[in-house]
């Protein structure tokens, strides 16, 4: 993988690695076997080691002190992330959550250049797509899209987690979020990885009642695009909510519902 390419994704947020990556000792709580649900989903996620280990603990913590709810996550790509939080399932808990991924399955839609800024532009003009927030997936720059079946394969398969557990929601989150949300119930964990405004605003505005108190709410593209952050202050601006955005690594973010 050219040099480039690396630096360009480091940039918004990502770290491109091959596969069997190297993971670092940061001295994290669960750190160890954090670390092994790690290697088991390597190649199902982009997302940082930062990130990553606390994702871990907090489904741990869930589990650990009984909050209520399923875990969601919107925009999953290969289920790496959802795979981790499966895994703390299957060693604290005392029964199998309800997990539900949110994907279109076939790579992220256009930005809108009106509100989700330069890195996003420019992001979608060299996968040679638009930036005019059209539902169409841009070309995949990811390494391979996280279809359906690379989801399936690795939760059902090399997890082996109950499949009567999981749900997932095929589309783009305009379509699937508002018509699904009722049917979630309570959420112990909200993550959103939808990159833009929109992906992000619609997902906040029909899940967000459903984290329960004490629940988490993860923003993965906090600082990597300015849609996202503008999204979320502006959320929670009009909901008169005051939380503390704690650091994942330098572009994530998530607070505690109140």
């Amino acid at each position: 993988m050219g040099t480039l390419i690396k630096k360009a994704f480091r940039a918004i947020g990502y770290n491109l690695q091959r596969a069997n990556r190297p993971l670092p000792y940061h001295g994290y709580d669960l750190e160890v076997e954090a670390r092994a649900a790690i290697a088991r989903v390597d190649g199902h996620t982009m997302v940082s080691f930062e990130k990553l280990v606390p994702l871990y603990q907090q489904a741990a913590f869930c589990e650990q002190t009984h909050i209520p709810g399923a875990f969601v996550e919107c925009g999953v790509w290969k289920g790496g992330c959802v795979g981790v939080m499966a895994q703390a399932n299957l060693k604290y808990g005392t029964q199998r959550r309800h997990l539900h991924l949110f994907d279109s399955f076939e790579g992220i839609p256009e930005p809108d250049a009106e509100v989700d800024g330069a890195a996003a532009i420019k992001f979608a003009k060299e996968a040679g797509g638009g930036i005019g927030g059209k539902l169409v997936a841009l070309e995949d720059q990811y390494g391979g899209v996280g279809t359906l079946e690379c989801n399936r394969d690795l939760m059902e398969t090399r997890i082996g987690y109950d499949s009567e557990y999981l749900h997932y929601h095929v589309g783009w989150f305009q379509d699937t979020v508002p018509q699904d949300a009722a049917s979630i119930g309570d959420i112990a964990i909200l993550r959103l990885d939808g990159d833009w405004y929109a992906s992000t605003k619609i997902c906040l505005d029909h899940l967000y009642d459903q984290v329960v108190r004490g629940g988490f709410v993860i923003i993965d593209d906090f600082k990597a695009y300015d849609g996202c952050e503008k999204a979320v202050r502006e959320f929670l601006a009009a909901r008169g909510e005051s939380v503390y955005l704690h650091h994942l690594d330098r572009w994530g973010r998530y607070w505690v519902k109140p």
